[in-house]
């Protein structure tokens, strides 16, 4: 009893450490310039942290509490595949399959007897959403719907055709005490508000909220008086007696009275949860949102606790982290930083100082969970591009494993003021209004279809319904991606004054030649993307004219190029970048044309130095951030220019890569603004250009694209993360071809390691190649290019390609039907029912399935086998 006593005492020490490092926000991040958050930093605690197997959950020192049931909600809907409950005293809602009979809990039904949260973080078991929100220096402090609100008695619960609409009121009302006159003359107190006051007992209740001045002849408000529901009685009893907003001012004005700020934080976030088919579905409408203005919401952290799992369930959680990567439930890892990603990566106008540790991007907005026998897939349907995905494991603040979406509506920034020899910082916001909506479809599965594969199936389904997605061409052969890198610059000098020389890395002439060389060794399925082939090489200037950089052949080589690769077969996609200007281009005002960060300055972003993390002023040409705004005019003038060249391919470098907003105060536009504004272009372009080429593959480039380049092929590996699966590939395989990052450029060089991640993966080879010597791109801002010249890497590169050929070929355009992990590091993939890959990472062999897998090797299963 002592040491249960002993250790629980511990717990909530730590939990009261660590209640800031669960979500933590880093101030200077969103906008100020200060340091990247470190997912992988290990959180370093003053005391000792506690093992949870250490903790007996099945021999309590307390007496449990019955958890709460279904029969004891009541029942708001029910459409023959789910029916939905709520609680009424507590806001709470539950949803139930009506095949199994199976329940999901917005909130844990045993949290009386978590025995680890304390205070606070007890009380967001309880709550549906919370929220963060700024103070006047830029701090942010969080509300909770469940103690902000339910208790409170501010709260209300409307039933609605399939569901139920839940508005929350946290703090004040937006008509707050300032509606009430601070001071009146006698007189007109007793005229023009008491005497108009018809009951008795209302008026002289209204009349004891007030203080008589004898020595002014004048009655004062006494703020003390006012509860929340003393204030709304109150309001109601004034305009009962038809006391206006003239008779207020009327009253501010003989008093002097400047227009009060309410002293209390207030905000209306209205939820709707309803049923739709087989879905959940929780929609906030962003134009029904109200805060108050000196209080900045920044973000809504909606449903946390939606099926959160305790320490009696097995599975795990989903978390979009590039292809996808799996949490174990109860895994243990609370010394880590909860894990958090923003969905379609980082925004560009957001100014970091430093990069942080996220190496990949979170390209699809989803997030699951697997319990036991049953899972959900939640998939943030509106939103999106202001969402991140957060998850944490049970132990660190309670009993539970949960994972969900955070929404951050307002981003913050500090500026510094300088004046002679002193300076101050103030905070700033992001202006405008959030007037999108917010919304979350949970869809569920049971046994067999419980699992990540189970999840991508889902969403798979869910892409097809809604953009009529087409199955892609059968092929007998594996498609090979090859980039060709045309022009670059060069920083040279004329009789000491310098000048940027454009200096070719692979003409057409000799980029028929490497084409050629590939066709000679039976590759066939070929596909060029040709980057810097116009407007100043690879960093091109702004693409409102396209004029053919003439060191690598001018018009009439990219012509004759086309052509050598039409007689081939050969697909082509020339490249463009449309989101950000590498050059200051002849009309191009970045004043103008480029966002602004949240400190107001131009967008203009230098890249990160690979050493020191950092922002390289010194060594790197920075480039700007084009706004959304400017978007259309630019893709219009390129479409125009492009028409000349009859090409039906196009590889889009930024479109499908990135979202980014634009601070600019008077004119905000928000990134889920920018992402519709983006979407709207991939509509014009694909109406123009008939094959599209994407980089990167953030989800909704997906009904638009062919081919998908530098899609994650695994996750970032975060600590606290268990296991990468293949789930992006598993969304898209069969409807659009891929390949990673150029094998030739990643981090992990080793062709037989590459090659066996493309067996788990589905993907396509895809090599990043140049024909001039190395040496060329020596000293400058393209020696990331230095391991890219093509004789260094044609034999391996063929040899590569027919092997992985050899075993995919017959599945290239084949979906991925499963992956399995059959032990670790080795995991199985299966394309179509009808062919099966085991892979081994091992450095060492691996009995399964009743074979041995040779080290860094592969075993291919056919048919029934």
């Amino acid at each position: 009893m002592d040491r249960s006593i002993k250790l629980l005492s511990q717990l909530s020490y730590i939990c009261l450490f660590t209640s800031t490092l669960l979500f933590p926000i880093s101030l200077h991040a969103v906008g100020g310039g200060g340091d990247a958050f470190d997912p992988n930093a290990e959180l370093d605690f003053s005391e000792e942290v506690i093992d949870p197997t250490e903790l007996d959950l099945d021999d309590r020192e307390y007496d449990l509490q019955d958890p709460i049931v279904i029969s004891d909600l009541e029942q708001v809907a029910d459409n023959g595949q789910l029916a939905l409950y709520i609680d009424r005293e507590t806001a709470t809602f539950a949803v139930q399959e009506k095949k199994t009979d199976y329940v999901w809990y917005s909130n844990p039904n045993d949290r009386v007897n978590d025995r680890i949260a304390q205070g606070e973080n007890a009380q967001l078991l309880n709550a549906l959403l919370y929220l963060d929100y700024y103070n006047l220096v830029g701090q942010t402090t969080r509300m909770n719907s469940y103690q902000d609100s339910v208790l409170k008695e501010q709260v209300d619960i409307d039933l609605i055709e399939d569901g139920v609409k839940i508005t929350f009121t946290f703090g004040e009302a937006s008509k707050g005490i300032e509606q009430i006159p601070k001071y009146m003359s006698r007189e007109r107190f007793e005229t023009i508000i008491l005497d108009n006051i018809e009951d008795e007992r209302a008026r002289e209740d209204f009349k004891s909220r007030f203080r008589f001045i004898e020595e002014e002849d004048s009655y004062e408000r006494r703020d003390a008086s006012f509860s929340v529901v003393i204030l709304e009685r109150s309001l109601q009893t004034l305009a009962a007696a038809g006391y206006t907003e003239a008779d207020l001012a009327y009253d501010r004005e003989q008093y002097e009275e400047e227009l009060e700020e309410s002293e209390h934080t207030f905000f209306v976030i209205p939820l709707v949860i309803k049923l739709d088919g087989a879905d959940l579905l929780v929609e906030i409408d962003g134009r029904e949102l109200e805060y108050s203005e000196q209080n900045p919401l920044a973000m809504i952290h909606l449903l946390p606790f939606f099926g959160a799992a305790n320490a009696r369930h097995e599975g795990y959680m989903f978390v979009p982290d590039g292809s996808g990567a799996l949490i174990d439930l109860n895994n243990q890892k609370t010394n880590y930083q909860p894990f958090r990603i923003p969905i379609y990566g980082e925004d560009e106008a957001v100014f970091n100082r430093t990069e942080g540790a996220i190496t990949e991007t979170a390209r699809l907005p989803v997030f699951g969970m697997k319990q036991d026998d049953h899972a959900f897939l939640a998939i943030i349907e509106s939103g999106d591009a202001i969402a991140s995905v957060y998850a944490d494991v049970a132990y660190r603040l309670n009993e539970y494993n949960n994972v969900y979406s955070v929404f951050t509506i307002k981003e913050s920034g500090q500026l510094t003021l300088s004046g002679g020899d002193r300076s101050s910082t103030v905070s700033i916001f992001q202006g405008g209004t959030y007037d999108q909506a917010m919304a979350l479809r949970y869809r569920f599965a049971v046994n067999d279809s419980a699992s990540y594969v189970g999840m991508a199936k889902l969403y798979q389904d869910y892409l097809i319904n809604r953009y009529q997605l087409e199955p892609i061409a059968t092929t007998q052969t594996v498609p090979f991606y090859l980039d060709l890198s045309g022009a670059i610059w060069k920083r040279e000098t004329f009789l000491g004054v310098p000048y940027r020389s454009l200096q070719p890395l692979t003409t057409f002439e000799e980029a028929e030649q490497i084409v050629q060389a590939l066709l000679d060794y039976d590759i066939t399925d070929l596909t060029v993307r040709y980057s810097g082939w116009f407007n100043g090489g690879i960093d091109h200037k702004r693409p409102n004219r396209i004029q053919v950089d003439r060191p690598i052949g001018g018009r009439a080589g990219f012509t004759d190029f086309g052509q050598f690769l039409q007689d081939n077969q050969v697909n082509f996609y020339p490249d463009v970048a449309l989101l950000n200007v590498h050059q200051n281009s002849l009309g191009f005002r970045p004043s103008q044309a480029a966002s602004r960060f949240i400190t107001r300055r131009i967008a203009e972003v230098y890249p990160f130095n690979m050493a020191s993390s950092r922002r390289d002023r010194e060594n790197q040409t920075p480039y700007y951030v084009l706004s959304p705004r400017q978007l259309p005019d630019h893709v219009h003038a390129f479409l125009q220019a492009y028409d000349q060249f009859q090409q039906t391919g196009l590889s889009l470098r930024d479109l499908g890569n990135y979202v980014n907003s634009d601070f600019r105060e008077k004119q905000v536009i928000n990134r889920e603004q920018a992402k519709q504004t983006i979407i709207e272009q991939y509509q014009q372009i694909a109406e123009e250009v008939p094959s599209l080429l994407t980089i990167g593959g953030n989800a909704f480039a997906l009904p638009y694209t062919n081919v998908i380049l530098e899609a994650p092929l695994t996750s970032s590996g975060f600590n606290i993360t268990d296991q990468s699966v293949p789930f992006y590939q598993m969304v898209i395989r069969g409807y659009a071809n891929y390949a990673g990052t150029p094998l030739n450029l990643a981090v992990n060089q080793q062709l037989d390691e590459q090659l066996l991640q493309l067996l788990e993966t589905g993907a396509s080879p895809y090599f990043s190649w140049f024909y001039q010597d190395g040496a060329t791109v020596k000293d400058t801002e393209f020696d990331y290019l230095f391991s890219a010249q093509y004789q260094l890497w044609l034999d391996d590169a063929v040899a590569l390609y027919h092997e992985l050929n050899d075993v995919l070929s017959e599945v290239s355009a084949s979906p991925i039907t499963d992956h399995q992990v059959l032990a670790e590091q080795v995991v199985k993939t299966t394309y179509a029912d009808q062919l099966a890959v085991i892979v081994n990472y091992n450095d060492w062999p691996v009995d399964v399935e009743g074979m041995t897998v040779d080290a860094l090797s592969f075993h291919v299963v056919r048919g029934d086998r």
